[in-house]
């Protein structure tokens, strides 16, 4: 049903848990932030450019002719309340996330797209913008009063294939699309991303992969925020996240950081709702 080449990356799927504390810099601070984290990381900042494509779930068919009880209906038989509330769960936003070759995508001015949608080739340098696709679902952060951020991560590698036509056979919509742009850095298990999300023009789902005319001006981008400023991840993949031992590490290693940073920016968990990817689910009644 699917093209083999996606089907078969999900072979690689990567379910992790992430540990994070947040941040935020001024644009005037930018450039001093960038380079107290080359100090304090002993490296040089990795420039990124993501595209991220948001996807929306669809609400299940067949949900209002489902009685919703109450009133002159009644109780709900318990096998028709199961499947009323699994179907009326929550449903989530998924991302395509496509990271763009740093060092190819300065100034393309003439990209062509290919039929694998992997690669834009320069006429005029013969450079070639390389974009490796994944699909991201991220979980609500847990709930109550958490040293760190901690939730459920799951990342799957996509290289070929009609991308959007796979999500849509999954159930899922898209919605938009930005550009994150940014630096890394990284201190052992830890990766520190400095970013700034830049808003692009709306198109359609099938041309939402394709279509790639602002890398070649990416500093005209209108920025999402206004103000100019920066946002700040200090975050941690762990593997096994029921592993007490593994939680304590990673929580202890971005304390560490939050403390040593403090004297530039503050680091603290972030609010639960900001990242919230759930639908709210609709109330239908018959």
């Amino acid at each position: 049903m699917y093209p083999r080449e996606i089907r078969s990356s999900f072979q690689h799927t990567s379910v992790m848990h992430e540990f994070a504390l947040y941040g935020q810099v001024a644009k005037d601070s930018h450039h001093q932030t960038l380079q107290q984290l080359a100090g304090f990381t002993r490296m040089q900042p990795v420039d990124t450019l993501e595209i991220h494509l948001v996807f929306k779930a669809r609400q299940p068919a067949g949900l209002d002719k489902l009685p919703s009880g109450g009133g002159s209906q009644g109780v709900l038989q318990p096998e028709i309340q199961r499947y009323r509330n699994m179907l009326n769960a929550s449903l989530y936003y998924v991302q395509l996330v496509g990271e763009v070759s740093p060092a190819s995508a300065k100034s393309q001015k003439h990209g062509k797209s290919t039929d694998k949608d992997v690669v834009m080739s320069d006429e005029t340098n013969e450079e070639a913008v390389t974009v490796q696709w994944s699909l991201e679902f991220k979980d609500t952060p847990d709930a109550g009063k958490q040293a760190v951020s901690t939730r459920l991560i799951s990342r799957v590698p996509l290289n070929q294939g009609n991308l959007t036509e796979f999500l849509d056979h999954f159930g899922y919509d898209y919605v938009s699309r930005y550009l994150l742009v940014g630096s890394k850095f990284y201190d052992h298990d830890t990766t520190l991303h400095v970013h700034k999300i830049l808003t692009l023009p709306p198109v359609s789902a099938s041309a939402a992969i394709t279509e790639r005319s602002y890398l070649s001006n990416v500093s005209e981008l209108k920025e999402l925020d206004r103000s100019g400023s920066y946002l700040v991840q200090a975050s941690i993949d762990v593997i096994d996240g029921n592993n007490q031992e593994l939680k304590d590490r990673a929580t202890r290693q971005l304390l560490n950081f939050q403390e040593s940073l403090k004297a530039a920016f503050d680091l603290t968990p972030a609010d639960r709702l900001a990242l919230d990817t759930r639908l709210p689910s609709a109330v239908r009644r018959v």
